[in-house]
């Protein structure tokens, strides 16, 4: 194994030291809220931070540089690189990631995309028979737990006319679906009142219904009932309105792809990355259907055989998890790279029944199995209160302990094997 740069992360300066020596200062300098509000349409569980992605852009890559992220989760990477003026592409398996990766791919005309929203509301309100909408619903009992007729209505002549034809639908009806799965569900404000579509729940995880039904009659929650046509033009208005100059004035648009990461040898054949930038799914920690499944439910994925149907595989035990998934997708990664190219995965240590595990502990079989050197490593031990996956409750925000971030490079020499 070749010699590794151990990078450690001072959370108490912030800063980046090297065998006890400070080197630059880390990501952290800048809030966890930092960004342009495009990143923030929708929430998504397990994603890093944009500062991660920012800082990481900008070390590896020059302007105009191509970066790739094949597990795109919201679109993050794919976003950042185009602030930053980067060529960008990204690709992903989950429906919900399309939907929020595309709607991020190119800057849209604001006044074309609120006179959508008013043509959809217009349309809306032309039905004599709205509640033929409430009929469509398979699952209407359960729907109920979560939100009042009045919006249950609305949101389901949305799901028929946008939400059911994702992949299908233009830039603007992508981009006005993106905002919707952001508002489907989140917290009231203290007042009462509600951005949200649903009664006060968190934003970042679709509650069991059993769970809301309960919680909701213990703390007397309410239903809104919204115009919800009036909160989408609210929040594109509000994005908009607090858009950054890097953003406005970027020259590239992204490019996204429906991909499995397995075989993004095929679907960037055409490519060379200077950089692949990415977050592949840790062990069975999220199961993103799951997490999401009120969102995916608009998306047309009502049953858990819906969801299966989509290919994504979250549960990975060790071995499988090495061999079947992470050095296939880095072999993949080597086909598309050359001599220049970086791949840096974002890969926390996993507790799992009191053991944890590393795929630092397998970098000499990684190495071998995939003929890509580890060059240097970023070893960040995680406040726990601040992880978005504590929403899952102790167990699972206990999971992942120690962020790592892994960059490999080609090998210049070939492993016999």
């Amino acid at each position: 194994m070749a010699l590794i740069k151990e990078f450690k992360i001072n959370n108490e300066t912030n800063s980046i030291f090297l065998n006890d020596k400070f080197i630059e200062n880390s990501w952290k300098q800048r809030s966890i809220m930092w960004g342009d509000p495009l990143h923030k349409t929708c929430a998504y569980n397990a994603m890093f931070p944009i500062r991660v992605a920012d800082f990481f852009i900008k070390k590896y890559t020059n302007k105009k540089d191509i970066v790739l992220d094949p597990f795109s989760g919201r679109g993050t990477t794919l976003l950042q690189a185009r602030i930053l003026n980067r060529i960008s592409y990204a690709s992903d398996l989950n429906p919900l990631s399309y939907v929020l990766s595309k709607s991020k791919e190119k800057n849209l005309d604001l006044e074309k995309i609120i006179n959508r929203v008013n043509e959809l509301k217009k349309k809306y309100y032309l039905v004599n028979d709205k509640e033929k909408y409430l009929k469509k619903i398979n699952n209407l009992e359960t729907m109920q737990i979560y939100y009042s007729d009045y919006n249950l209505k609305q949101i389901s002549f949305l799901k028929e006319k946008i939400g059911k034809k994702w992949k299908k639908n233009s830039d603007i009806d992508n981009f006005i679906l993106a905002i919707s799965l952001g508002l489907m569900h989140g917290p009231a404000k203290k007042n009462g009142d509600s951005s949200y579509f649903s009664l006060s729940m968190s934003n970042n995880l679709s509650m069991s219904p059993n769970y809301v039904k309960k919680y909701a009659l213990k703390n007397n929650l309410v239903k809104p009932e919204n115009d919800i046509f009036d909160l989408i033009s609210t929040k594109i208005k509000k994005i908009y309105q607090k858009r950054t100059k890097e953003l406005n004035n970027t020259k590239f648009d992204g490019y996204f792809k429906i991909s499995n990461a397995l075989n993004i040898s095929k679907t960037w054949n055409d490519i060379t990355p200077k950089l692949i930038f990415t977050s592949p799914p840790y062990l069975n920690i999220i199961n993103y259907t799951k997490q999401n499944w009120i969102k995916m439910w608009m998306l047309g994925y009502e049953t858990e055989l819906d969801n299966k149907k989509i290919g994504l595989d979250d549960f990975h035990n060790i071995n499988n998890y090495l061999n079947n998934f992470l050095i296939k997708f880095m072999k993949e990664c080597h086909q598309i790279m050359n001599d220049k190219s970086k791949l840096i995965m974002v890969i926390g240590d996993v507790n799992r029944n009191n053991k944890v595990f590393s795929i630092y502990d397998h970098i000499s079989l990684i190495e071998k199995e995939t003929n890509l050197i580890l060059k240097e490593i970023y070893i960040d031990e995680i406040n726990q209160n601040s992880k978005a996956t504590n929403s899952f409750g102790s167990k699972a925000g206990k999971a992942t302990q120690v962020e790592k971030i892994y960059v490999f490079k080609k090998n210049k020499y070939l492993y016999k094997k």
